[in-house]
């Protein structure tokens, strides 16, 4: 057994296995690893690498170059294979002190025994880790060593059967088919997998062999907005005694060993075309059958969590009520998804079906159109996103939901959405105002007191404050001797003034200006019982009127208008310049109730409708 040196191409081939005949030998050489360096990049719409991004895990896999290059030397080698039991082999020993994970694994095997043509060479695909979360996985280290044997005491049998144990057990997957990964069960997953570790015989005395020990460089690296996965490839020679020129006709390549590491975005999502996972249409059930590899077999992701020995284990099945509860139990989770080795994806798409149950977890992503649609007042979405879940979700985790295509407000939405509401509220604060001062004098049973809150609160461009034009679309409910004539009859068209009869006469169209006195005779008269929040005015085309308003009213038993009606008022300036008797039906308004349930903070129950049909 030797190690030669090629110096023609300063190229140092670590000498294999030797089978020695009469004449010639057969050894399998090794040159010296290269290393290639693969750049990768933050996924789309984040701005770096941070290692909690992806997952990684190490491959060996063998390429194999030329035709049939050991079989076609049978027939000219045949005496060389007579002379006993020779073998090489790549082994790779595979850590990461971080997760207590170390292995061994047989990059390719290669014996010839006695006999003609009686070789076996082995170099299968190999997971050599599990997915390891990026962040840990940047801890694994591979060593390899080169052993070369004649009369070997290595049992090949049994080492390529550990190998395909380990193969096998590693093997992945895409989504839905099940996934090996590990994180605070790394040590678990080894003890259970034993039988996957080569160990190297003490070799015999008489035995003829050399052995050779390298470090590789690390398996990947990161920094802010770049990555870079480390492939070492291995090329792997055929040589035959008297043949050592490399570029005699007696030496050929059989192939290249590459050992490289490969990454993934999420083990429970599809991936869109951007490479970003996608986990829109699922739901906590669904996301929790998804099977997992462990050392006992598989299960799946729910049983996983629930099997879990982890301090802060999580109750999947909370109060949903609750909000302490359930905020205490989605951070418990977090901590056993993130401890399990899953990454901000996973993790945060388990979470998110998780809370989905929850009603303050649903006000808190509400949609922008929905605040608007409903009017909702500031205090109200204030409530909503008080209760954020800070003691679970960070922003970063919001923006990682967001970016997998699930509904929820980050704090700049929320931003929006208040700026949005305030300008609505401000909308409003006219008309809640107006509501406030005229709901107090309808409330109000004293007709004097009455008359002197009525007074700051009306005008009119033709006879100013303390004044206002008072129309009747109600009826004949006897409003003109509510106004106790004679009366000044002031018609809108100031043109058309005119000193009226003491007989009562009929109030036109257009209406007529009243007093302050004459506006609480009628509030007075109307025996008024139960009043409705005012609601702006709506305009026929789905949107309101900013300075007009309309309230509700139903009337006590013997009134003079049977049940009730509505009242509109429109206002400039703080004061009201017009008071219109409408019916409910005014413009539609019973259908806009319907359609837009709460306007202006103001919503009104149909059973009031009833009440003043």
């Amino acid at each position: 057994m030797s190690i030669r040196t090629i110096s023609s191409v300063k190229l140092i081939l670590i000498a294999g296995t030797l089978l020695s005949g009469c004449t010639t030998t057969r050894q399998i050489v090794v040159d010296h690893p290269s290393t290639q360096a693969n750049q990768f990049q933050p996924l789309q719409g984040f701005q770096s690498i941070d290692g909690d991004d992806y997952y990684v895990r190490l491959i060996s896999e063998f390429d194999f170059k030329g035709d049939n290059v050991l079989k076609s030397g049978c027939t000219n080698m045949a005496p060389s294979y007579e002379k006993g039991d020779l073998s090489a082999a790549l082994i790779y020993s595979v850590r990461n002190e971080a997760l207590k994970f170390s292995r061994e694994a047989t990059g390719f095997l290669y014996q010839a025994t006695t006999g003609k043509c009686n070789f076996t060479f082995d170099a299968k695909k190999l997971y050599l880790t599990p997915w390891i979360r990026l962040d840990s996985g940047k801890e694994t280290m591979v060593d390899y060593n080169f052993y070369t044997n004649a009369n070997s005491d290595v049992d090949v049998s049994s080492l390529v059967g550990d190998v395909n144990t380990a193969g096998n057990l590693l093997s992945l997957t895409g989504v839905g088919m099940g996934v090996a990964i590990i994180g605070q069960v790394a040590g678990q997953w080894v003890k259970g997998n034993q039988q996957a570790v080569v160990t190297t015989p003490a070799a015999h005395q008489s035995a003829k062999h050399s052995s050779e020990s390298h470090s590789l460089p690390a398996v990947t690296t990161f920094s802010g907005k770049t990555g870079t996965l480390n492939q070492t490839t291995f090329k792997v020679y055929d040589v035959a005694e008297g043949g050592f020129n490399l570029f005699s006709s007696d030496t050929n390549q059989l192939g290249e060993l590459k050992i490289f590491p490969e990454i993934l975005p999420s083990l429970l999502l599809k991936t869109t075309v951007d490479g970003i996972p996608d986990a829109r249409d699922l739901s906590f059930e669904e996301i929790g059958y998804s099977p997992i590899k462990s050392a006992t077999g598989e299960i799946n992701l729910q049983q996983l969590i629930e099997q879990s020995k982890h301090p802060a284990k999580p109750n999947l099945k909370p109060d949903w009520n609750n909000y302490q509860e359930v905020e205490s139990n989605c951070r418990k989770l977090k901590l056993v998804m993130k401890d399990l080795g899953f990454n901000k994806f996973d993790r945060n798409a388990v979470i998110y079906y998780f809370l989905a149950k929850n009603g303050d977890w649903n006000n808190y992503n509400i949609t922008r159109q929905r605040t608007l649609s409903e009017e909702m007042r500031p205090k109200v979405l204030e409530n909503y996103r008080s209760k954020d879940f800070a003691n679970c979700l960070a922003s970063d985790d919001y923006t990682v939901m967001k970016s997998m295509g699930l509904s929820v407000n980050t704090q700049s939405d929320w931003d929006q959405m208040g700026e949005a509401s305030h300008k609505k509220e401000q909308f409003f604060t006219p008309l809640k105002s107006i509501e406030r001062q005229l709901v107090a004098v309808l409330k109000n049973p004293n007709k004097v007191e009455m008359e002197r809150q009525l007074f700051p609160l009306l005008n009119t461009s033709k006879n100013g404050d303390g004044s206002v034009l008072l129309q009747n679309h109600l009826g004949d409910f006897g409003l003109e001797s509510l106004l106790n004539p004679p009366v000044v009859l002031a018609p809108a068209d100031a043109s058309a003034a005119q000193i009226a009869p003491p007989a009562l006469v009929s109030i036109p169209g257009e209406g007529v200006i009243v007093s302050a006195r004459q506006l609480a005779q009628v509030f007075s008269g109307l025996s008024i019982n139960e009043l409705s929040c005012a609601r702006p005015v709506p305009d026929g085309l789905g949107k309101s009127v900013g300075n007009a308003g309309l309230l509700l009213f139903s009337t006590k038993e013997g009134g003079p208008r049977v049940k009730g009606g509505a009242m509109e008022f429109e206002f400039s300036g703080g004061k009201i310049t017009r008071i219109a008797f409408q019916l409910s039906t005014y413009r539609d308004f019973e259908q806009d109730l319907l359609d837009r349930p709460e306007i202006g903070g103001c919503r009104i129950d149909p059973s009031f409708l009833a009440k003043i049909h």
